[in-house]
């Protein structure tokens, strides 16, 4: 139990309570604030007619796989990826605040301390530049930020470097190789 009302500072490994925390994090909303944004909560990428017949075409082998199996289960799983794949795809995001202070990142109004943080390095993505910042929380593990353009890397390096290592390419963890290999090996429109 006393677990749950500790939390570590990961740059200094103190302890703190769960009520000095959240004294933290509503001052890191008061705080000055460094540089800020606005910009969509993930990339959109308008789709094609193509691309959800695909979409429907591998769900519908995988649902005839499925029964072929026996699997009835599996057909309600595979029906529901394929509902989140077309919802996904078709929602507009929405646009949130980022903002860098001198306590941490508030992204989506969310705070997120820079004990929190462990480390950032920039990525591109569909021509889209993007920040992101591995977390030390279970939860969300990175914060990727899309960026604008009037916002500069060198800028955000600057701020950042001083609360953070900066890593000079992506990261990539076994979960996102195997993602990127899927990617590869089932191109979707």
């Amino acid at each position: 139990m006393a677990k749950e009302l500790e939390h570590v500072d990961h740059h200094t490994g103190r302890l703190i309570s769960k009520e000095e925390l959240d004294a933290k994090r509503r001052a890191a909303l008061e705080a000055k604030t460094i540089v800020s944004w606005k910009a969509p909560v993930h990339i959109y990428v308008e789709r094609s007619r193509k691309y959800f017949t695909q979409v429907a075409m591998y769900g519908l082998v995988a649902i005839l796989g499925a029964l072929a199996f026996g699997e009835i289960v599996l057909v309600g799983v595979i029906i529901a990826i394929v509902f989140v794949v077309y919802v996904l795809a078709t929602a507009i995001p929405e646009t949130v605040e980022h903002r860098i202070t001198n306590l941490g990142i508030i992204t989506g109004e969310k705070v997120y301390l820079w004990e929190d943080l462990d480390s950032f390095w920039f990525d591109k993505k569909n021509d889209t530049d993007m920040l992101v910042v591995q977390t030390y929380l279970r939860f969300p593990t990175r914060l990727i930020m899309l960026m604008t353009p009037k916002i500069s890397d060198r800028t955000l390096l600057d701020i950042m470097e001083k609360h953070l290592h900066y890593h000079p390419g992506p990261v990539h963890t076994l979960f996102d190789k195997w993602a990127h290999a899927l990617q590869r090996k089932l191109p979707l429109g």
